[in-house]
């Protein structure tokens, strides 16, 4: 039996914890740069490219430049929903564009646009996207 497509766009669920809030009572700036790693992790394991494979292709995706968009806040208890969509696929690195929504009304809270940059584990220096990798991630975006 064939393997069902990826979803796409695919979504990443997360809760808000009370330590993720500042002061002022909502979530701390950081966390959304934290959530979107864990949800990136998440669509490239889903699209066959998980840190074992990552590891593999000594191609590791780092954060080279990171653009926030907040619109709308977060508190402890809520559940957020990131939906991630690749925007920019390269021969070396990779633009994903990161929605969160506020799971229980779906408000937009923040967009996230980040670029990753393919890098070697030993010498961290650039590497070529694998062509799996980009496949996947052009499919992506021609889908959306």
């Amino acid at each position: 039996m064939p393997e069902a497509p990826a979803q796409v766009p695919f979504t990443h669920h997360v809760e808000v914890h009370f330590y993720e809030v500042d002061q002022v009572g909502v979530v701390f700036n950081a966390w959304y740069l934290a959530w979107c790693d864990d949800a990136r992790l998440a669509y490239l394991a889903a699209r066959g490219y998980g840190l074992e494979e990552a590891k593999a292709a000594d191609a590791l995706p780092l954060v080279r430049h990171a653009d926030i968009e907040w619109l709308a806040s977060l508190s402890a208890g809520d559940r957020a929903d990131i939906v991630v969509r690749p925007v920019r696929v390269g021969s070396t690195s990779f633009t994903l564009r990161h929605e969160i929504h506020r799971a229980s009304d779906g408000l937009l809270c923040a967009v996230l646009t980040i670029t990753y940059v393919a890098a070697g584990l030993g010498e961290r220096t650039k590497r070529e996207l694998p062509l799996s990798l980009r496949t996947a991630l052009d499919e992506d975006r021609d889908r959306t």
